[in-house]
This record gives C-alpha cells, structure tokens and sequence, in this order.
C-alpha cells in the first residue's frame, strides 16, 4: 500500500509551530537587580563597572537566566555570582524587550533589592570595580544603556513605597 504524503496544509502547519517553536528558544531571558544600601539617612545605589573586555562601563547588575530557572531565581543567582550578596530581591514589574549583540531577541525583567552589606566581593571574570553612589546624585550620564537608568528610576519608587 502507497504511503500517504501530508497534505500541504496539514505540512505548513507543521513547519511553521516548528518554527514559531525554535524562535521561542532563540529568545533570551536576563534579569537586571538593582542594589540599595541605606547609611546615615542617605540611600545609595551600587553600580558595578564592566572589565575592559566588556568596556569599561557603569551598570546594575544584570545577567543571564539558565534554562529552567525563573527570572526570579536567575536575578537572585546574578545577585550572589556578580556581588556576594545573598538575599531576596522583588520583582517591579518592569521589563525590556531588546536585541543583544548577538542578535537574540531578548526579555530582561528588573528587580531590586536593599542589602544590608555594603561590602561588595565583585566577581572578577566580568567587572572591574564597583561604587555606592548616593541616589540624589545618580543621572542618566552615570549609565551606558537607557534601560539601566529606567530601571533604576523604577527600583527606586518601589523602595520608597
């Protein structure tokens, strides 16, 4: 008996959730934690800086999500690997969609946090140094990327709700 072939219709169905389905999988997750510290009546925000590789630049801490975790628990993995710091972050429902500069499509949702430690252990394969800088101070200039600063803005309204 003659094998049956698909009808196109049925293949073109087929082949495009395949295909929706590998995009899905090329889209990348990050997660973005902003870090505050409280001294002396003032609120400070650390901002990591970048190895030279990387371009020397001021940001938070950002980072990619592995596969199965959520961006939760990725943003709190990036919190520890990047800083030393381990504690809870919270969500501020604030999130980008963005190319990356290999070309993934990408969604990084940010995240905030207030430590009690103002000793960083900065994890030497990606940045260089780090500085708590005094919130009334910070401007869109102490940031490469827009989405940096935004985020920034965002985490602080939530920690002064």
């Amino acid at each position: 008996m003659p094998r049956s072939r698909p009808s196109p219709l049925n293949h073109e169905l087929c082949y495009n959730n395949k295909v929706q389905q590998n995009n899905e999988n090329l889209k990348a997750k990050k997660a973005q934690v902003v870090v505050f510290n409280k001294k002396n009546n003032n609120t400070y925000v650390l901002l990591l800086q970048t190895n030279k590789d990387r371009g020397e630049f001021w940001q938070n801490i950002t980072g990619g999500v592995d596969e199965g975790e959520s961006f939760h628990e990725g943003a709190k993995r990036e919190l520890l690997e990047e800083t030393g710091i381990d504690q809870e972050v919270h969500n501020t429902e604030l999130s980008f969609q963005f190319h990356d500069r290999w070309g993934k499509d990408v969604t990084e949702r940010v995240f905030w946090t207030l430590s009690d430690h103002s000793v960083v252990q900065i994890s030497n394969d990606e940045h260089q140094d780090f500085q708590w800088v005094n919130v009334k101070d910070i401007t869109q200039d102490h940031y490469k990327y827009p989405n940096n600063f935004q985020a920034f803005k965002e985490s602080l309204k939530c920690l002064e709700s």
